[in-house]
This record gives structure tokens, sequence and C-alpha cells, in this order.
């Protein structure tokens, strides 16, 4: 009996050992863990749908957070102030939005000094060099353009037209950039043209017959007779004025069949420019046989979409960034080693968009 007894007493202490092991590793030493987040911007839409995903995370984690960022992403003296106030409280970790990565050097000099692991969400910290930041949890922009590209061309009204052009007549699918430089936007594009030239030449008749024009760094001329163009527009500056006439110059193209706006500029441009949308009216608009598609989810953009002008876009996802960042958070402050995560893009058109899982996505 004495050793039955003894046994069991035994089985319960390692048990009890192991949950005590377990609970320190998620929580700290038995505290809930503390976690600060700090976007570009406080009451904007699109951080709020993400500190929705951090504050989900935190729940299911069980562990503390609390949100901040500048009343506009302009205020960098503000976020500066509010992220060296996050790192004297000496929390378990910080995830980070940088409105300016420059002016935060000193500040992250000391969350690595002081052993606080920072983690990036949305642009994350772009150019961090004190290696402070461990990881972001981010938009694959190459996949996201890549994913517009898929929705528009899997279409058969679009593929129909498409089809028509022919050499010496190819039909056009253009792309406004709202420049050439920005990573974001770049990437985008890139992701855009690789699977839409995939996707093209996997059409009856079209093998070998795209061909990629407009923009020295993305040419790319056909191996056959040309059927399909790709062109590239980037206007002078990114002022709307610029984009907006850029906009028109692509709707004076010849054999024009669809138009990618990469970013939330690029598709306001097209909005200016088709007399607010309305020339895009699928009944008896000027350009009522284009297909538009855009990226990101500004109000005009989302009346578009509503009413039928855009055929649709696709929208980051905050929410996916938020949780995603406080699980990378929660790792990196329990010593696991942690890399970048990609937190997906969503395509929504006129039939979804009021769904529930993608309006908590769509953000101005």
């Amino acid at each position: 009996m004495k050793k039955l007894l003894s046994a069991l007493l035994c089985s319960l202490f390692v048990l009890s050992l192991a949950a005590s092991v377990f609970a320190d590793d998620v929580n700290k030493s038995g505290k809930v863990m503390d976690i600060r987040i700090i976007s570009k911007s406080f009451n904007n839409q699109f951080y709020q749908a993400a500190f929705k995903g951090a504050a989900d995370a935190a729940e299911k984690l069980g562990v503390k957070i609390t949100t901040n960022g500048p009343d506009v992403e302009t205020n960098t003296s503000q976020q500066v102030e509010q992220v060296k106030a996050a790192v004297n409280a000496r929390p378990d970790a910080i995830i980070l939005a940088a409105c300016d990565t420059a002016s935060l050097e000193e500040t992250l000099d000391a969350a690595k000094e002081a052993g606080i692991p920072v983690i990036g969400f949305d642009s994350g910290v772009p150019g961090d060099t004190t290696g402070a930041v461990l990881a972001t949890a981010a938009t694959d922009n190459v996949k996201a353009g890549a994913n517009v590209a898929e929705n528009l061309i899997a279409d058969p009204g679009f593929q129909a037209a498409i089809l028509k052009g022919k050499e010496g007549a190819p039909t056009v699918l253009a792309i406004l950039a709202q420049d050439a430089t920005s990573g974001s936007i770049v990437q985008r594009v890139n992701g855009f043209i690789a699977k839409a030239v995939e996707a093209l030449e996997a059409l009856e008749g079209l093998a070998g017959s795209v061909s990629v024009s407009g923009q020295e760094k993305w040419t790319k001329p056909a191996a056959n007779a040309e059927k399909v163009k790709i062109v590239i527009v980037v206007p002078p500056s990114s002022s709307a004025a610029d984009i907006q006439a850029a906009s028109k110059t692509i709707f004076r193209m010849d054999n024009l069949v669809a138009v990618f706006a990469a970013n939330q500029d690029a598709v306001n441009g097209v909005i200016s420019a088709t007399n607010d949308g309305t020339d895009l009216d699928r009944a008896d608009g000027a350009y009522k046989n284009i297909y538009v598609v855009g990226f990101d989810s500004g109000t005009s953009q989302r009346e578009a979409i509503k009413d039928g002008q855009f055929f649709g876009s696709v929208t980051q996802d905050p929410y996916q960034m938020g949780y995603q960042a406080v699980e990378l958070a929660v790792r990196a402050a329990n010593g696991e080693k942690i890399s970048d995560v990609d937190t997906g893009s969503k395509w929504y058109n006129a039939k979804n968009i009021d769904d529930e899982n993608i309006a908590i996505l769509l953000y101005d």
C-alpha cells in the first residue's frame, strides 16, 4: 500500500511539474505575458481590424495586449514617444508598424539591449539595422498580385474578350502602377505579371504569344506572334493629377480588355478618369466592356465594386496581421526561433463584399 501511495504521489508530482513548466513556458514564470502593440495610426480602420485579430490571439494564448498608435501616420514624434514608453515598461514583446524607421533607431537599440523582442506587422520596420526586429507578419505582395491576376483571368467573359487578340491587333491588359520603386507596388506588379503570363499562355492559342511592355524593368517580348500585350503605365509622379492623366491614357488604348490598378491611389485615379466610375457602368458606360480590378479597399473602390463598375479587388488581411503577430511575439518571448509570416490576401467582388469574413478586412 505504501509503495502504491508513493508511486501515485510521484506521478502527481511529475504531472504537476510538467504543468508548471508548461505554464512557465507560455506565461513566462507564471506571470501573464505583456505585449505592447503600436500601429502607424490608432484609429485607422485597417489597424482596428488588426487589433481585433490581436485581441482574439491574446485571448486564445492567455496573454495581455495593450494597443497604441499616433493619431495620424505622419505624427512620427508621437509614435517615437509611444515606443519609448513601451520599452521603458519592459514588456515581454513589442509589435510595431513603424511610421519612420530612422527616427526609431535609438529606441529599437534600447529594446534590443533590454532583451525585448520586436515583431513587425503590416509594413513592419523596413530597413531596421538594430537587429531588434525578429520577424514580421505582413502581406506577401507577390502572392497578392498573383491573386488578382488569377481571379481576373479565370472569368469566362474576360477569357472570351482577351482571346479576340490576333497578330497585328493584340488585345491589351493594362497595369496602372503609382510608381516603379515602392517595394510593395513593385512586388504586386511582379506577382500579377508572372501569374497573368502563365494563365494567359495556358489559354488556347496563346502559348508564347503574350508580351510585356511599357516599363523597361518589366519588358519581355513574346516568343511567338504577339496576340496579347500586358502594358505597364507609371505616371511621372504620384500626384493625383498625374495618376488620373495616366489612367486616361490607358482608356484610350486600342483593344483594351482590362485594367489592374495596383494600389488605392491608382484605383482613385481610374475612378476619377472615368467620370467617378460612371463610364464603367456595365449597362451603358463608355467603357462598359472593360474589366477593372484593384487592390486594397477604400470607400470609392468598395462602392465601384458594389455598383458593378469594378470586377473585383484583393484586400490585405489586417485581422491575420494582428493575430499572427501576437503568435510570433509569444514565441519570441519564449526564446523560440521565428521568421516572417505571410498573412495572406482575399479576393472580393460584388457577390461576397458583405460577407462577414470579408467585411472585417475592408478598410479606408
